[in-house]
């Protein structure tokens, strides 16, 4: 009996110090968990005011680069401006340059217009400016007619020949036409023929020796 006793007080105890380091460890461990959510929360609560502060940043950092950007159309369009008006600054001075150098040509016509003589200043002098009577006629460079050439080809003339003494008869611009004569009006044309050849002979050949 005293055996079975001593038994059952180790069992009893056992039990006891599994029951005494079973409460331990919970207690360990609520007061570790206890630990960590003060940490979390105390970690929360410091990260808040940082992430407060940073979106404030971010804001003031995107509010200036949208007034930067602002700025930067509005100088761009400023000098989009200044540009046209500088072109048509440019353009009303070409144009009132060019107007200037039209009415100085004209100026320079008219000085010339009043330099030409006139018709008074040619009657006036003796020199004669008007036109040859020979151009005025509008006929005087046309082509000639059948009719004019006949009419001037069919005019017949008498030509003296003064180196041999013979008369010829000439037709038009210069046609020899040979005469129908008698046998004494051709044996006397020889005569004077060979008379007034030794005669030009004579004239030419004075002062040489002739043998």
């Amino acid at each position: 009996m005293k055996v079975k006793r001593s038994h059952s007080s180790g069992r009893s105890r056992r039990s006891r110090r599994d029951s005494s380091s079973s409460s331990t460890s919970s207690r360990s461990s609520s007061s570790g968990s206890s630990r960590s959510s003060s940490s979390s929360s105390s970690s929360s609560s410091g990260s808040s005011p940082d992430r407060k502060r940073s979106k404030k940043a971010s804001k003031d950092e995107s509010s200036k680069k949208e007034q930067q950007r602002k700025l930067k159309k509005l100088q761009k369009k400023e000098a989009k401006r200044e540009r046209k008006l500088a072109k048509a600054q440019r353009k009303a001075l070409k144009k009132q340059q060019k107007e200037e150098r039209k009415a100085e040509k004209r100026r320079r016509k008219e000085l010339k217009r009043q330099k030409r003589p006139t018709d008074a200043t040619c009657s006036s002098t003796t020199v004669d400016c008007g036109v040859p009577l020979d151009l005025m006629n509008t006929r005087a460079r046309a082509p000639e007619t059948r009719e004019e050439y006949e009419a001037r080809q069919a005019i017949v003339r008498r030509v003296l020949d003064p180196e041999t003494g013979r008369s010829r008869l000439v037709k038009g611009d210069g046609e020899i036409i040979e005469e129908c004569v008698s046998r004494e009006r051709h044996m006397d044309i020889n005569r004077q023929a060979t008379a007034g050849d030794g005669a030009e002979f004579q004239r030419k050949s004075v002062g040489w020796n002739v043998g």
